[in-house]
């Protein structure tokens, strides 16, 4: 009986590693700089954390016994914010950025607004579209995906990267998704470079 509950807890443990792996290791809450977000050290933690409000500010829930306090943040005074969902985003010059991957290459994404279908007058509905952005390590600068941002952020630090860069054909997209590595194109070239 023994061996027949530990084989099925061994290969309980097999099938679940894989989803395991796959959870947010972030508590939710506010993260004050990339180190701390490194460190997993949230300031102040909580159960949930967006922005912005409808002031603008970074709001953090704090559980406090059976109710809930929410905590008001000004947004330049904080790194980034992690939801109770596990979303990471980075809050860069007052605009928010959803981290996909990070790394020494990190990836971020932006719903931006573009436009409306129909017209506005007669109730047309706002159009958004994603955006891709990438920085330099969780505490560079943040600009579009590119491959001019790219080469020029890269050059000196990597150039297989760049060089890979110049190889790309014009229907291969940067934010292109391969489900069988779980990596961006981008990042997979980047990997790629980096490994010699």
């Amino acid at each position: 009986m023994n061996l027949f509950r530990n084989s099925l807890l061994a290969l309980l443990a097999l099938v679940a590693g894989p989803a395991v792996a796959q959870v947010s290791t972030h508590q939710p809450g506010a993260y004050r700089s990339a180190a701390a977000y490194r460190r997993h050290q949230p300031q102040p933690a909580g159960s949930n954390a967006f922005f912005p409000d409808k002031r603008g500010q970074v709001v953090v829930v704090v559980p406090r016994g059976p109710s809930s306090q929410k905590v008001r943040i000004a947004p330049d005074s904080v790194w980034g914010v992690v939801s109770d969902k596990g979303r990471t985003t980075r809050i860069f010059r007052g605009d928010e950025f959803r981290l996909e991957h990070a790394d020494t290459l990190c990836l971020y994404t932006s719903a931006r607004n573009v436009g409306t279908s129909g017209s506005a007058r007669y109730g047309g509905r706002g159009l958004a579209a994603t955006q891709y952005f990438f920085s330099v390590g969780l505490t560079g600068l943040i600009f579009p995906l590119t491959t001019a941002y790219l080469r020029e952020q890269y050059a000196a630090s990597n150039p297989g990267f760049a060089a890979a860069l110049d190889k790309l054909k014009f229907y291969d997209g940067l934010s292109d998704y391969d489900s069988k590595a779980g990596l961006y194109l981008v990042t997979k070239l980047y990997r790629e470079s980096t490994v010699r």
